[in-house]
């Protein structure tokens, strides 16, 4: 198998996984503590932006570890 050409396509499935990973934690606890999605959805809002706020410091910093972000991918 040819990985060359599976990495585009591992490269476009990491936002959603991203997004997925970042979205379990406080949609999971909504759910356990019968609370409100809708901080639940800030809570998604302000871990990707923290998420994408890494990923753009590591990147001005060749900083390989700020790089990858909270999802470490």
């Amino acid at each position: 198998m040819d990985w060359k050409k599976l990495t585009p396509l591992f490269e476009a499935t990491k936002e959603p996984l991203r997004l997925l990973v970042l979205a379990i934690i406080p949609f999971g606890i909504a759910y356990v503590q019968d609370l409100s999605y809708e901080w639940a959805t800030i809570a998604l809002v302000v871990l990707r932006f923290l998420d994408k706020l890494f990923h753009e410091l590591g990147k001005a910093n060749n900083n390989e570890q700020l790089t990858r972000g909270l999802t470490r991918f």
